[in-house]
């Protein structure tokens, strides 16, 4: 759950920074004062008479994308009582890069009616990611917002959108129950959070066991944290754990993307464990799926194993796969090919 990992298994992000004032239901909405609106009528304000749904999204972001037909049948079921608006973030790891706002802008075009709601972007400096995203604590895309009366009524994924917005045209929406809800969400994801930003590993393994004892559903959301913190303890049960992650996904690709992002994104594991990253890189590899991927996360390894070469070489294949392959994001080509200008930069031993 890296901010933001494109090598996710799922559009998942960590370093969500939690306070104790974090942004929830019944709070009132923050403004939209930082969105640079792209299409439609821009929100200035939150009319008091008007439902609203301000969705975070991103270009790289399939499930956004697979999900732009649902706000757009929604945004025509509920025309007139209804405003959706679309916010663009985290379009890039490079905060020097404006031109994300082209991209955002191209997409959008591209989309034509298909977007048929209120579209805006964020600025570079991720003001409005911050002040809703960040501040709600959550760190994964597509995650929606429901706006009523100008406070928060509901914080959630997609796909739980129409029957909010059912429920709440038709008078049924109980928002105590929903405020009740998001806070014991809350308190079961920000202290192992805590726990893992301050690489306090032993911890958040406790604390996720703690909490899964008393909340069974929480068990899969922990997979990636929990792997995270085992990794850095033990490698003869991170060993164990990939094992079974790979037997319970029937060996599926996404189960080694999630598992291999660790390797490639966490600085400050030991060698071995690099090693061992590295053999389950390969093993992917080895599938011949989202090769560009797992080719920039083998250069990632390298890396971190200190064969520069062969961190540099495996850069480059991976721009290679990534321009061959028509699936791959136009963003993410571009970081590779930006990940190889600073590889070869640098100098270093193999």
């Amino acid at each position: 759950m890296i901010r933001p990992l494109l090598f996710a298994a799922s559009i998942v992000l960590t370093g969500v920074a939690f306070g104790n004032g974090y942004l929830s239901i019944g709070d009132s909405a923050p403004a939209l004062a930082h969105a640079i609106w792209v299409k439609g009528e821009p929100v200035r304000a939150f009319d008091p008479k008007q439902l609203y749904v301000v969705e975070f999204w991103a270009t790289w972001c399939e499930p956004c994308k697979e999900n732009i037909p649902n706000l757009t049948a929604l945004a025509h079921k509920y025309q007139g009582r209804l405003t959706i608006t679309g916010v663009s973030i985290w379009e890039s790891t490079d905060h020097q890069d404006a031109g994300y706002l082209k991209r955002v802008n191209a997409f959008v075009t591209s989309e034509g009616d298909k977007m048929d709601y209120t579209v805006a972007a964020d600025d570079l400096a991720g003001d409005t990611a911050n002040s809703w995203m960040k501040a709600a604590g959550e760190g994964g895309i597509p995650m929606s917002f429901v706006v009523k009366d100008g406070k928060i009524a509901w914080i959630g994924h997609a796909q739980g959108l129409d029957d909010v917005l059912s429920q709440i045209t038709a008078g049924t929406y109980d928002l105590a129950a929903a405020k009740s809800r998001r806070e014991l969400e809350v308190e079961a994801i920000r202290p192992v959070q805590e726990a893992m930003q301050a690489k306090q590993f032993a911890k958040a393994l406790t604390l996720m066991s703690q909490i899964v004892a008393k909340r069974p559903t929480m068990d899969r959301y922990y997979q990636y944290n929990r792997y995270v913190a085992t990794a850095h303890l033990d490698l003869d049960r991170t060993k164990a754990m990939s094992n079974s992650i790979i037997t319970d996904s029937n060996g599926e690709i996404g189960a080694y993307q999630m598992m291999c992002s660790v390797y490639a994104s966490e600085k400050d594991l030991s060698q071995p464990a690099y090693a061992y990253g590295m053999t389950l890189v390969k093993l992917a590899l080895a599938k011949k799926d989202r090769e560009y991927m797992f080719l920039s996360m083998a250069g990632a390894v390298s890396e971190s194993l200190h064969h520069h070469d062969k961190a540099v070489e495996f850069a480059e294949e991976a721009v290679a796969a990534a321009e061959k392959d028509p699936h791959a994001p136009a963003p993410f080509v571009e970081f590779l090919k930006r990940n190889v200008q600073a590889l070869t930069a640098t100098s270093g031993t193999d």
